[in-house]
Parts: C-alpha cells; structure tokens; sequence
C-alpha cells in the first residue's frame, strides 16, 4: 500500500544521451538548459508509463507497536483487532499479521526495494555485515543477523543521530531499464534544441498546425499533448511508452489492505542528493 502519493518523479532519470552529441555525460557539467530539459523529459516519460520507474530515497523510523499501548500489559482489557479479515480479542492489541509482542528482529520497508543506502542505530551507522534484506512481492524484510535484534522501541521525538533511535535509508522503486535511458535521452535533447534555438533542426513541434515543404503538406501536433507529439515525431521514443504501458494507464497497480497501517515512512528524498 503506497504510503503517500508522488505528484511526479523524485528526480531527473539516468540519461543516455549517446544520440546527441554534445552533451555532457556528467550531471555536473550540464547548463541551466540541459539541467531543466533532462527533468522535463523525465516528468513526461514518467507520467505516461504511469509512474513506474524511477529511485526514491525514504527515510523510515520503525517501532513496535501496541505492547506500550493503554491496553497492554496483564490486567489490561481485551482489545478487538482485525487481523487477516477475522476478528479477535487479544489483551496486547497485537496481531500477527502487524506489530507482534515479540523483539523487533526483521523490519518491514515499502517496496519495491531497490537496496539499502545506511541503517543508524542510537545515532550510528550500522555495519552492512550485520543485516541482511530479503526482496519480498511487496516490499523487503531488512533481518538483523548474528543473533541480535532490533531495538523494540525508539525515540521518534529524536533525531536519528541522537541515543535510542533506529532509522534506515533506501532506496524504492525501480531501476529505469536501458530502453527507458536511452528514450529520456532522446526526449531531453530535442527538448534542450527546442529551448535553446539552436540551429539542426529539432524533433519536436513548435505549434504549427500545418506546414507545406516541397510541395508536400502535413499537418503537426501542437504541443501539449505529449501522447500524440510522440507518436508523430519521436517514434522511438513513443515504442518503448507503449511496451511498458500498452493500456496507456494514468497510475500503477496497488493492493491495499485494512489489516496493516500504513507504513511510518518519515521523508523523502533526491537520491544522491545529501540531506
């Protein structure tokens, strides 16, 4: 279940830019121009394969929870919980399905799970050596190994550079595929062409309804619909949209369950950008 709603994409996709020569390979090195063409063609690629593609770096702060609830504890009341579609009465307010009365040993991050950036513990980072992550259908389960355990609890009034705190930072979503790469390279280079003026001629249209070269006319899609503009002008461009998303769907698939809560996912951000 998606913890929260991405308006567009956490940063610009990897360019391969082997089709226009010129530009730099190095993000560093691109001008104002390129910088803003790379995200443009990103945005639009983006959008019309429904969101699929593409690394965003979160920030989690697990805890276990409902042992340190009201109703915990001995002479605590029954609570009823809904767990896997039934319902029980259980005096912990836990369920097996969510927050167990058990140590903390495997923490649960929101997939897809692309790999894991840094784990802090009590305001370290933790040695890669010490977890493992198993990829699971929705997400990856992150096993603290050697025999130890995660903490239970933590302070999410803390930073986690401070004592008594857990976080883990990774990155989710999917690796853009080299077809992918090489489409948003097209795309931002007639894009920068197209903002630049520059002489050689460009892909894409600049309004015009009608053009007559040669004794030939054809018509030319304004800009705007960037559906139709692919189709027309950058085919190839347009052949990979339609692999990833022949339905030409607005939002990937997703299951949502009534069982779990969503998950604490604190913040989100450009991957390789320091925080």
């Amino acid at each position: 279940m998606p913890d929260q709603v991405l308006d567009g994409p956490c940063g610009p996709w990897p360019l391969d830019t082997s089709c226009c020569p010129g530009w730099p390979d190095t993000p560093a090195e691109w001008t104002p121009e390129q910088q803003a063409a790379a995200e443009i063609a990103t945005e639009v690629l983006w959008r019309l394969t429904a969101g699929r593609y593409g690394l965003c770096e979160e920030l989690i702060r697990p805890c276990r929870r409902g042992c340190d609830s009201p109703y915990s504890g001995p002479e605590s009341l029954l609570r009823p919980v809904l767990d896997s579609g039934r319902w029980y009465n259980r005096p912990c307010g836990c369920g097996p399905s969510g927050c167990l009365c058990t140590p903390l040993c495997e923490i649960y991050l929101p997939g897809p799970v692309h790999s894991v950036v840094a784990v802090k513990q009590d305001g370290h980072v933790v040695d890669a050596s010490g977890y493992v992550l198993h990829h699971t259908a929705t997400g990856g389960q992150l096993v603290r190994t050697e025999g130890e355990c995660w903490p239970d609890c933590q302070r999410l009034d803390r930073p986690d550079t401070d004592p008594d705190t857990l976080s883990v930072r990774y990155l989710r979503g999917l690796e853009v595929p080299a077809a992918g790469r090489r489409a948003v390279g097209q795309l931002a280079c007639e894009i920068e062409k197209l903002c630049s003026g520059r002489p050689g001629g460009c892909a894409l249209p600049t309004g015009v309804k009608s053009v007559t070269r040669e004794g030939v006319s054809y018509d030319i899609v304004p800009p705007g619909d960037w559906s139709e503009t692919l189709q027309a002008h950058m085919p190839q461009v347009w052949a990979w949209v339609q692999m990833v998303n022949p339905k030409q769907h607005r939002q990937h698939g997703a299951v949502f369950s009534l069982d779990l809560p969503p998950a604490p996912v604190s913040a989100r951000y450009r991957p390789g950008v320091p925080q």
